[in-house]
């Protein structure tokens, strides 16, 4: 188990990032309720390059607080660890803001021909890309660091608050060892970080929890039924 220290800063720095994630991607979601309708691309192409600057800028920043985060815990771990630097991925962000933005807003219209709704469906999408793509900074930096540096023997993914059935079912999973499929899968809103590990250990508390619980609900079942199973448990029980 991980030292009271490790611990006590794992929580500082989530609600660090997911702070900051939060207040750049709210701003996002305000700049498109306030969308030109009358033209969506070309407010699109106005706001576009100063839209990819601020998620860059976060995204770098998070990155940063997460590079600060991880020598700190590894310090209270007894391990020295320097983080590798990871760098934004542009063409990433700019795709996926193009998608939840204008693509996003002419879908809506199309399907129900009302703009009102058409500019909050814009608004949510691209809030939910946003912090996606914002968390990409911290969650790069953790995998990658596991993937480069020795001294971390794996890494465990971490819900903030109560978390969906996809997040929940991946934190179950408890920590990862292999470094040759290291990948944080993630969707639009979700909000879940990274912790190293640097030994082998039996899993937290509400890791086996989980793990008993998907057990409970998944009896006999594998592949997409699973899947299906465990998420009406979790809509059931309230998890």
């Amino acid at each position: 188990m991980a030292t009271a220290e490790a611990e006590r800063l794992t929580a500082r720095y989530q609600r660090q990032v997911l702070r900051l994630a939060g207040l750049i991607a709210d701003r996002l979601r305000v700049t498109a309720l306030r969308a030109d309708t009358r033209s969506i691309d070309g407010w699109w192409e106005r706001i576009s390059p100063a839209v990819r600057r601020e998620i860059l800028l976060g995204q770098s920043a998070l990155a940063a607080l997460a590079r600060t985060y991880l020598r700190a815990h590894a310090a209270a771990e007894g391990v020295r660890l320097e983080p590798v630097v990871v760098e934004p991925n542009t063409p990433q962000v700019d795709t996926s803001l193009f998608v939840t933005g204008p693509v996003a807003f002419k879908e809506a219209m199309a399907a129900h021909a009302d703009e009102t709704a058409a500019v909050r469906a814009m608004a949510t999408q691209l809030e939910g890309s946003a912090t996606r793509l914002l968390m990409e900074g911290p969650r790069q930096t953790t995998t990658r660091t596991f993937q480069e540096r020795r001294v971390v023997e794996g890494w465990r993914r971490v819900a903030a608050g109560r978390g969906c059935a996809f997040c929940l079912m991946l934190v179950g999973r408890g920590a990862i060892y292999s470094r040759t499929s290291v990948h944080f899968r993630s969707h639009d809103h979700c909000r879940c970080t990274g912790v190293l590990v640097y030994r082998r250990e039996s899993e937290p508390p509400q890791v086996r929890r989980l793990q008993e619980q998907w057990r409970e609900a998944t009896a006999g079942l594998t592949g997409a039924d699973a899947v299906n199973a465990w998420r009406r448990y979790v809509d059931e029980h309230g998890l």
